[in-house]
């Protein structure tokens, strides 16, 4: 019967390994793809048809994984949202994606969301290059807003998320010093240049701060939950229907 048992365990090892492994391959895969893989004839964009076939304006949701998973089917109705997102992807790797707007057509509007990599990636590194890594963080994200602005669209631009208490199985491996990025990137977007690009302060609207987004909101530490979502779409969507709302 030992032997048996012991034979068992050997096998479920070795599916175990062998899910992880394809899931593993699955994911690599993925990341490879993603090097090469964009094409400015689909507006490095997800399930769309190209700029020119659209039949509405576009909401364009660019970003990192809060972009790919914003629910896009309570947006103005007026508007067809398009998913430009990429889960784990920095502010360094969004630059390289949209290097330009030049799909964008009249009445279209580009909401911007990222920065939430780069906190992570920020909280590991030596504490005399927060200020730095913040910055050019930043940087990054208004040259980008600035670059749709200039390509005609409307622009609405969303601070970083703040970090929420993160989970059990997070706290092994979280740094506070994440906060400490959020609140120096963000004075940094509050302060910039934005004429002509909207600026959406996700922690004054969900009612925190810099440093911390009520839990009410998050779902695993650093990404907002459908609640959240639901939000900052009726944000986005008050402002499409004020006149005079471009500025």
């Amino acid at each position: 019967m030992r032997w048996r048992l012991v034979l068992l365990g050997l096998v479920c090892a070795a599916a175990l390994g062998g899910v992880f492994q394809v899931g593993r391959d699955a994911w690599i895969a993925r990341k490879l793809a993603h090097l090469d893989g964009f094409d400015p004839a689909v507006i490095k964009c997800f399930d769309a048809e190209p700029a020119s076939e659209a039949q509405r304006p576009r909401i364009y949701l660019v970003g990192d994984s809060a972009a790919e998973e914003w629910p896009r089917q309570n947006f103005d109705a007026r508007y067809e949202a398009v998913d430009c997102g990429m889960t784990g992807e920095t502010t360094a790797q969004l630059v390289s994606r949209f290097d330009r707007f030049d799909f964008l057509r009249p009445g279209d509007v580009v909401v911007l969301t990222s920065g939430v990599y780069d906190a992570v990636g920020a909280a590991f590194a030596p504490p005399e290059r927060m200020d730095d890594i913040s910055a050019r963080a930043a940087e990054r994200l208004v040259r980008l807003a600035r670059e749709a602005r200039d390509h005609g669209g409307r622009v609405m631009m969303l601070t970083i998320t703040p970090p929420f208490q993160p989970e059990l199985l997070r706290r092994p491996f979280w740094r506070e010093s994440i906060r400490d990025f959020t609140q120096k990137a963000n004075a940094a977007l509050r302060s910039s240049d934005l004429t002509g690009v909207e600026l959406i302060d996700v922690a004054r609207l969900l009612g925190g701060d810099d440093r911390r987004t009520p839990d009410i909101w998050g779902r695993n530490g650093l990404k907002l939950n459908a609640e959240a979502f639901g939000v900052l779409t009726a944000e986005i969507n008050r402002r499409l229907a004020e006149d005079g709302g471009r500025r």
